[in-house]
């Protein structure tokens, strides 16, 4: 059986806007005044599928450079954009040569052990390659030692095709911290060594920064999806790219002193209706937001009421007149990210990469 042969109101609904993303893309290239912009595609393209997010950018926006997670991720991702960058974010390790250059992805090198197995391979099999040089985030990158041990290196150097260096901001959400002006400050002084070669620093949060920390290319991510990265107001040209929809399963009316939901959390202090809605949890919809996550519907929002289960959520339904059968929005236009994130204390990220396989996915785009 195929999921054509399920009725479609047995799940819940996941739309996802390809030509806003698309949008949302070139807004990111007139934020950064014309710089080149790659798409951060990792963990499934932010959740919203790699399979139709890559060929939607590359033909419909004309991105032609991509960073994935891992090895796993690249390999999926070529015959999708077989004409585009690749590059792997989390590095190289022995045993993966041979798939960097079989499938022509470009490793983000992470330290000097991984840039002399990347010059070990003869140079026919050996991709062009980005360096990455930890400013202050501390996870991935060349240290300070291993940044001037490299620099000095000419003849390390010399057996690389290195067709990027790259940074990575820590506290790009927030303008007001010295952390960025300092990363900003050491940055600049490695490019230096680099003459002719590109330079990526902005991630979303950098590109809102502005154009000192644009450099040659930028790597949006949580702004191609709708998200707002920083503690800035979103820019208007940021679209919403999806909305999850779900259906009411059955409506109670509830009477003074009844309560709802595992560890009866939230009672009725006065006569209610509580609608059950059909997603839950394992849906990617949390108990973060157990008593306090907002819906939609009917020009309304909604109160979350009660603990979310595995597989449904009710909602105080009083105020509107709805039945069951109906949709209620749980993310999208009206419920943003933003506003889901503030009220449930999950970052943006957590939102977007948890959404759950049991949608019904439905993807629009205009061509």
């Amino acid at each position: 059986m195929t999921t054509e042969d399920f009725p479609s109101a047995s799940q819940a609904t996941l739309t996802i806007d390809l030509d806003n993303i698309i949008d949302n893309y070139k807004s990111c290239i007139k934020l950064g005044r014309g710089v080149d912009c790659a798409a951060m595609i990792k963990a499934d393209a932010y959740g919203m599928g790699i399979a139709q997010v890559a060929p939607a950018l590359f033909h419909g926006a004309g991105c032609t450079t991509f960073f994935v997670a891992n090895l796993q991720e690249a390999i999926e991702l070529r015959p999708l954009v077989p004409e585009a960058n690749i590059y792997v974010l989390n590095g190289l390790f022995p045993g993966h040569l041979e798939y960097f250059s079989r499938h022509n992805i470009r490793p983000v090198l992470n330290d000097l052990e991984q840039i002399r197995l990347w010059a070990s391979v003869t140079p026919e099999n050996r991709p062009a390659c980005a360096i990455h040089f930890d400013t202050g985030i501390n996870r991935l990158g060349l240290t300070p030692e291993e940044t001037a041990q490299f620099i000095t290196d000419d003849s390390l150097r010399e057996k690389l095709h290195i067709s990027l260096i790259m940074s990575h901001l820590s506290c790009s959400d927030d303008p007001e911290n010295p952390m960025n002006t300092q990363q900003l400050r050491d940055f600049k002084t490695i490019t230096g060594y680099f003459p002719g070669i590109p330079a990526s620093l902005a991630n979303s949060g950098g590109i809102l920064l502005g154009p000192d920390y644009h450099f040659d290319l930028l790597r949006p991510g949580l702004l191609l999806f709708g998200g707002n990265p920083a503690a800035l107001p979103l820019p208007e040209t940021i679209k919403p790219v999806f909305q999850i929809t779900g259906q009411i399963l059955q409506i109670r009316t509830l009477t003074p002193g009844q309560a709802v939901g595992y560890g009866a959390t939230w009672i009725a202090d006065k006569p209610c209706h509580i609608a059950t809605i059909n997603i839950g949890y394992a849906d990617g919809y949390l108990q973060k937001f157990n008593n306090c996550g907002w819906v939609y519907a009917k020009a309304t929002k909604l109160p979350v009421v009660g603990r979310v289960s595995m597989d449904m959520i009710t909602v105080d339904v009083t105020d509107i007149e709805i039945n069951a059968g109906d949709d209620i929005e749980l993310f999208g236009e009206h419920i943003t990210l933003e506003m889901a994130a503030e009220v449930s204390t999950l970052s943006q990220y957590e939102i977007l990469t948890g959404v759950g396989a049991r949608y019904q996915r439905i993807y629009k785009m205009k061509n």
